[in-house]
């Protein structure tokens, strides 16, 4: 049987609309709204204002600051020859699993909602007991489908 290489590769990965300066430049244009209404209430009177806007300045950094270190998350499935090779890195983890094309077979079906979930189904790729779920952070039903699709053509051209 004549094996061609079939060279498929697809990466998913979060939105990242702003550039880190351009974060830094909202932050700082939110701090300083935040500030002034803060000072604008202390003067009157109403000090208390002032600790819980720091707070709200701190939690408005730390959300900016997780959003920076996972912009470089990523998923992604290369098909070449006969493997099938998802790599996936959240933050500083880069884990990457390898399956037979042969063997592997894809799916599409109901997950609970959980942390991060988008959308209420998953895209499972299994291989001798062994199952991965792709695209969970990063695509919405109707792209698992498709990609489910996709996947599902590029492996029959295998066998």
């Amino acid at each position: 049987m004549a094996m061609s290489d079939l060279g498929f590769k697809i990466i998913v990965r979060p939105n990242n609309s702003l550039t880190p300066e351009a974060s830094l430049k909202v932050l700082a244009g939110l701090a300083a709204i935040i500030l002034v209404v803060g000072l604008g209430f202390s003067r009157i009177g109403a000090w208390w204002v002032l600790p819980f806007a720091g707070l709200e300045i701190l939690a408005f950094a730390y959300a900016f600051h997780y959003i920076r270190i996972h912009s470089g998350d990523f998923e992604s499935i290369t098909i070449e020859n006969d493997q099938i090779v998802i790599e996936k890195r959240n933050y500083k983890e880069v884990t990457t699993t390898v399956f037979q094309a042969h063997w592997a077979q894809i799916s599409v079906r109901g997950v609970a909602g959980g942390k991060g979930a988008i959308g209420k189904s998953g895209l499972f790729i299994r291989s001798h007991g062994k199952e991965i779920e792709f695209g969970r952070n990063f695509i919405n039903d109707e792209q698992r489908a498709e990609l489910a699709r996709k996947l599902k053509q590029k492996l029959k051209n295998i066998y």
